[in-house]
């Protein structure tokens, strides 16, 4: 028996001391700054078939994660060559400017590479190419008076490279644009068009921070703080998306006590939108259209505008996985938006509503296509925001305080519907009520006869 403690308490020693390391690794990660990544889609995301074709690319294969394609790739050396001879800048220039630059070369000696290049000039060879290609699509996309005839390529086909430019797994280092287009306003440009091409309001471009000098860290923006530079187009997307006033939010809800029921915002849903407008809430558009944030007043909620085309699944989808990487930081705010308004669609009839109200611009054949895309999301699963957990919260505390007086109402417009639907039972009700007045009075004289 005295062995078995011996053991035991060694065990049990062991297992204290390989908890208390783990907890200290675990306080140092979470003290540690979330690095810029070219990130891949979560697996358990890509393995999902309905998903399947919003993370691999169609025409254009960029980075390192997809294999390439024999048309895109015609189209990418293509590309690059004229962006060099409209630029007029040196390859050999450009080859020693990546080469040399601090923070390239920590993205060049990273394990993905060095397993598919021999070397890292080979995969600067490939950031080259890659940088000019995209530089010259986003430059002749929008400025272009005819995009098609100077980029030698169909409209279907220029679709689906812009789709491409989305996914997550076809990213690669925002910092190669930055050396391979030294005109700040150049890429300011082909930026904006990047915006434009997929819908997103022009003014809404987040300013490029100043050039970084080459020993300074490189760190992933939080909540808004947008000092450095985006790690690759999906997330310069990204912020566009985000208001740019969001610490103001935050700073005003993070005072109140907003309890976070679940992991999963379906679970504890709002309503649709035809049931939210059966209990008297009305729906309105949002007048700062640089926010993807809702907003809840006084029985009005307040919507951004949001534009529904061919691209929108791959940028929500997309954006969604990248912010389920689990070394991106983040508050989860477009994975939030997209669980909050699949709560509110349900039917293509509560498109129709929002389409109505000026808040979902429809591009797309049907309001069904709309509803089907949203009713997707329903698998998405995201911590509770604080965002969507104080409009929940207001939301049911407005039904909570209007519920009498909305039974009252619901009551009234029954007895309406019932009693005035036209002039014949006006006159009915009248002539009954009459009748009843008059039968109380005969009957009144009958037990108290006047006196003689």
């Amino acid at each position: 028996m005295e062995a078995d403690d011996s053991v035991f308490t060694e065990w049990a020693s062991d297992l204290c001391e390989r908890i208390e390391e783990s907890e200290k690794q675990l306080t140092r990660a979470g003290n540690r700054v979330s690095r810029p990544k070219i990130q891949r889609v979560p697996k358990y995301m890509a393995e999902k078939p309905e998903f399947d074709r919003y993370y691999k690319p169609q025409m254009f294969s960029l980075g390192v994660f997809n294999p390439k394609t024999t048309q895109g790739e015609q189209y990418k050396e293509a590309w690059a060559a004229m962006y060099l001879k409209d630029t007029n800048l040196n390859v050999k220039d450009l080859f020693r400017e990546i080469c040399d630059d601090n923070r390239m070369k920590r993205w060049l000696l990273k394990p993905m590479w060095q397993k598919l290049y021999d070397a890292p000039t080979i995969y600067a060879d490939h950031i080259i190419v890659e940088a000019c290609c995209v530089l010259h699509l986003l430059e002749k996309s929008e400025s272009s008076v005819d995009p098609e005839q100077e980029l030698k390529i169909s409209i279907d086909k220029l679709v689906r490279v812009h789709q491409d430019l989305l996914i997550l797994d076809n990213q690669f280092p925002f910092q190669s644009l930055r050396l391979l287009c030294q005109d700040e306003a150049r890429l300011e440009k082909c930026l904006s068009n990047f915006l434009q091409v997929h819908g997103i309001q022009v003014e809404t471009a987040p300013k490029l921070p100043r050039k970084k000098r080459e020993n300074e860290e490189v760190k992933v923006a939080v909540d808004g703080d947008y000092d450095e530079d985006p790690v690759h187009l999906l997330d310069y997307l990204r912020r566009a998306l985000l208001t740019r006033d969001q610490h103001t939010f935050y700073k005003a809800i993070n005072h109140k006590k907003i309890k976070r029921r679940s992991l999963h915002l379906r679970k504890y849903r709002i309503g649709t939108i035809r049931e939210l407008n059966a209990a008297g809430i009305r729906v309105r558009k949002n007048s700062h259209n640089n926010s993807v944030y809702p907003s809840f007043k006084d029985g009005m909620l307040q919507l951004p505008e949001l534009i529904v085309d061919g691209s929108t699944a791959h940028i929500f989808f997309n954006l969604v996985a990248y912010e389920m990487c689990p070394d991106f930081h983040n508050n989860f705010e477009i994975s939030s938006f997209l669980v909050f308004m699949s709560s509110l669609i349900d039917q293509s009839e509560d498109v129709k509503k929002l389409r109505m109200a000026g808040i979902i611009i429809n591009e797309l054949a049907s309001d069904k296509e709309v509803a089907d895309l949203f009713n997707k999301m329903d698998s998405i699963l995201v911590p509770e925001t604080l965002l969507f957990a104080h409009i929940r919260d207001q939301i049911h505390s407005h039904f909570e305080s209007k519920q009498g007086r909305i039974r009252m109402l619901s009551w009234m417009g029954e007895a309406y519907n019932t009693f005035f639907r036209s002039p014949w039972t006006i006159i009915a009700l009248l002539a009954a009520t009459l009748g009843l007045v008059l039968t109380f009075i005969q009957t009144w004289f009958a037990i108290h006869p006047k006196a003689s």
